[in-house]
């Protein structure tokens, strides 16, 4: 009989579909994540939470095991961002983003990040350098040493589920920095103005050839 293989630590980025990585969440406050089947765009993997009627206002749900991340999120005082790629069932919805150490609950960082469609998926930067009121600055963690390890996303944060009713979101594509939009390969028409094309060109015998 063939054992199970052991997973990996769950890392970043997390785009839960490594078959060999432990994609185990760990909820708190009333939500409930589960790795499915994107409803919208199958078959990519996401992970969907559901804020029940019961949910505290800080709900939430760590992105890990309470090991948290195989490797430390490496902020600093100039690379401050993080981006996941979120679908909410509103727009103005604010999304909470927490680092924290994982062997140190006292060592965290809290950001925020609101929705701007409904119903649909878009790409949210949560910018550690602009932290929530209340919460220790990126400067003074980094300043005294502190590690981060881990991350918990917050839907809705602030509201429970008395007021709200029980709500469903999914989260994706969890990521340090921005993501790097892969460039298609150039083909005809060639207009040089689709941001999403490589007009890459190819010189030779003297000529330079650059897009103006």
């Amino acid at each position: 009989e063939q054992s199970a293989p052991i997973l990996a630590q769950i890392d970043l980025p997390v785009t839960f579909e490594d078959p060999l990585v432990d994609y185990t969440m760990t909820d708190f406050g009333g939500n409930t994540a589960t790795v499915i089947t994107d409803p919208v765009n199958p078959p990519n993997l996401v992970s969907e939470v559901v804020k029940d009627a019961t949910a505290q206002l800080w709900a939430g749900t760590t992105i890990s095991t309470p090991l948290g991340f195989a490797s430390v999120i490496p902020l600093t005082l100039t690379e401050t961002e993080m981006t996941v790629s979120v679908w909410s069932p509103t727009a103005g919805t604010p999304i909470r983003l927490k680092v924290e150490n994982a062997s140190n609950n006292q060592e965290t960082c809290e950001t925020e990040a609101v929705t701007t469609v409904a119903g649909a998926w878009e790409t949210l930067t949560f910018n550690f350098a602009n932290e929530v009121a209340g919460s220790a600055t990126l400067a003074n963690g980094i300043s005294n040493g502190w590690v981060f390890n881990m991350a918990s996303i917050f839907f809705n944060f602030g509201t429970d589920g008395a007021t709200a009713g029980s709500q469903t979101y999914y989260f994706d594509d969890v990521m340090f920095g921005q993501p790097v939009v892969a460039l298609a390969q150039i083909d005809l028409p060639v207009t040089f103005e689709d941001p999403l094309v490589d007009y890459t060109m190819t010189d030779f015998g003297g000529n330079t050839a650059t897009v103006i």
